[in-house]
């Protein structure tokens, strides 16, 4: 010790600490100088981009706003967003309001702008589009027409959208088509309907025929039953009276009618776990876009479910993307604390720290991380990178050589295509999602967020009265039918049309045939012109009664001119056609639409497009229906 503080001891050792001192500051600049990570691009560097690309917007600077709109996305892809959607739909205000002040170069500037900053933008394709038809530039709108579907189906957002649509559109059409299947039955078999009621009039003692038929065919109203209730009890009636094919297809509407209930449930429940903070998150994540309202959502959820790591763990995810670190390494704290067992938190704030330059806390973190997740291979994989670049040369060796270990798969895959930030961040899949937000429904508190749904049960969904009803219409129909088939049930005679049934032929009469036709034509018996004369005034009026009933049901009905000529399936085919247009142009995506800018053009076309095609079915079905004779 006295050596130590002795003149040449003090110059030893401040020429020890100069020597110490300059190693260090040369590690540091060495340190700096081998850096590869550029300085954080935050969101709030692009929003600047927006709003210099909306004033030279605003004063028709075509070229300042297309370099503002070029550096925002630049700015963007530095922290790997594709999809700037919040910007894409505000551009599509600019677009709509320079049309309303005349200014098409300016609508048209921002139209292109929305296209660029969201390509996956349903709305921003469909508003370009429709702004180029407007213009009467119709060679390059109908170039870009094949891209509105394809944005259409890009998002997951938006496929189940289409798809929740398609099955409202089904239901509404099953619905109708078995309506109206049933009501052309009713139209075709009414001779044969009334003819037993007027039996069954007789057996009662006289009754009003007309009373009695009024009686039977609303007894649901009776008992507080509403109209759906109305056309599965007429469905159950004329099943009878049907045959092989129209059996059929009666039955197979009345099955598809009961599973439309717990298709509808099932469509609506995901509609509305999508709707979940948590998943929009997720998605978004998962589909690169930048869409302010998916933070605030996952800020609400963090209010509600304070104790959940996965909130604090998306949040950590989308400050790190904005680049604000310190917001990122206290949302990811937040997360560690919930759930201490959970690596993907130690392991992003570990990136967070190592984009920083800060290698210690780095490896720390990632240490953490390989303690709960040994046989994660990016947590080793970032370990060796980090203790790279703390000149730990041998750690790194053995981190690289574990990491291989694991999955020389994706080491190779990593080391060919790195990322910007060269270390590899934990993602959020949507099947964690999907398993917690199960967890959070099961939660009374949950429903406090968007995104809660009871579980399904398909005990209650197959004893609802939406899927029992049709059911037990069917069985219903099957056992009237049986016990028709063993009592007397009115036909139509043969060669004239006339409805008889067992009461109405004498013994030993042909079972096909009415009483006159088997004098007239099976005995030839000598009945006289006039006899003749008027069986052939009364079938022209039967034949000219039918058309009229077949003409008249078309007018609501398209395809019952089909089912009264014995093609039941075309006409069926017809019916489901018409309707299901007609449902695509009234409905529309009003219930499931996820865009939050709907064109009122886009909606007046579709309308357009789709009514006509039911308005040519329905012209075709009348046209056929006056053209053809059906009588019999």
């Amino acid at each position: 010790m006295r050596h130590m503080f002795s003149p040449r001891g003090r110059r030893r050792l401040a020429a020890a600490g100069a020597l110490l001192a300059l190693g260090m500051s040369a590690r540091a600049a060495a340190q700096e100088a081998v850096s590869p990570l550029p300085p954080p691009m935050t969101r709030s560097l692009y929003r600047a981009h927006w709003f210099e690309f909306l004033n030279a917007h605003l004063e028709d600077d075509a070229r300042g706003a297309a370099a503002a709109l070029a550096q925002m996305r630049k700015s963007a892809r530095a922290v790997g967003v594709r999809r700037l959607s919040d910007f894409s739909r505000t551009a599509i205000h600019e677009g709509r309001k320079a049309e309303l002040l005349g200014k098409p170069e300016r609508a048209q500037r921002a139209y292109e702008a929305a296209v660029q900053l969201d390509d996956a933008s349903y709305d921003a394709v469909a508003a370009r589009i429709g702004f180029l038809f407007r213009r009467h530039v119709w060679l390059e709108a109908s170039r870009l027409v094949p891209d509105a579907p394809a944005a259409l189906l890009e998002t997951r957002e938006a496929r189940l959208s289409i798809i929740s649509s398609i099955a409202v559109w089904v239901a509404f059409a099953v619905g109708l088509t078995l309506t109206g299947f049933v009501l052309a039955l009713l139209a075709k078999h009414s001779s044969r309907i009334r003819h037993d009621v007027r039996e069954l009039a007789r057996r009662l003692g006289g009754a009003p025929a007309v009373g009695l038929a009024l009686v039977i065919g609303i007894l649901p109203l009776a008992l507080g039953l509403g109209p759906g209730w109305i056309i599965m009890y007429w469905a159950v009636l004329v099943f009878p009276y049907a045959v092989r094919g129209e059996r059929v297809l009666l039955a197979g509407l009345l099955v598809a009618l009961g599973l439309l209930g717990p298709v509808l449930a099932a469509v609506s429940r995901e509609n509305i776990i999508e709707r979940s903070p948590l998943w929009i998150a997720a998605v978004d994540l998962d589909e690169r876009r930048e869409d302010a309202s998916a933070e605030d959502g996952l800020r609400q959820a963090s209010a509600v479910f304070a104790e959940d790591p996965d909130v604090w763990f998306l949040l950590g995810m989308y400050a790190d993307r904005s680049g604000d670190s310190e917001r990122a390494i206290a949302a990811y704290d937040r997360a560690t604390v919930s759930d201490p067992r959970d690596y993907r938190a130690f392991l992003n704030r570990g990136n967070v720290h190592f984009q920083e330059g800060d290698y210690l806390e780095a490896i720390r973190d990632y240490e953490a991380a390989a303690l709960h997740a040994p046989k994660a291979a990016e947590i080793q994989y970032n370990l060796s990178i980090a203790r790279g670049e703390a000149y730990d040369f041998e750690g790194q060796t053995a981190a690289m050589a574990r990491a291989r270990a694991i999955s020389d798969k994706d080491v190779v895959a990593w080391t060919e295509h790195p990322s910007v930030a060269r270390v590899i961040s934990a993602g959020y899949p949507l099947s964690r999602a999907r398993v917690k937000i199960e967890q959070w429904n099961r939660q009374p508190k949950s429903r406090r967020l968007p995104g809660h749904a009871p579980p399904l049960e398909v005990t209650s969904l197959v004893l609802s009265p939406l899927s029992l009803g049709p059911w037990l219409a069917f069985v219903a129909a099957l056992l009237l039918a049986g016990y028709r088939s063993r009592r007397s049930l009115a036909i139509e005679c043969a060669r004239c049309g006339m409805a008889i049934c067992d009461s109405c032929r004498r013994f030993g009469d042909h079972p096909l045939y009415c009483t006159t036709c088997v004098r007239l034509h099976v005995r030839k018996e000598n009945l006289g012109i006039e006899a003749h004369v008027r069986q052939s005034e009364e079938m022209r009026r039967r034949v000219y009664a039918r058309d009229r009933l077949c003409r008249f049901t078309s007018l609501f009905v398209p395809g019952t001119h089909r089912v009264f000529s014995e093609r039941t399936f075309a006409g069926v085919f017809a019916m489901f056609g018409f309707f299901f247009f007609l449902s695509v142009a009234l409905v529309g995506g009003r219930y499931f639409d996820p865009r939050q800018l709907p064109s009122s053009s886009g909606t007046r076309a579709g309308l357009i497009v789709f009514g006509s095609a039911a308005f040519l079915i329905w012209l075709s079905s009348l046209a056929s229906s006056w053209r053809d004779s059906h009588g019999s």
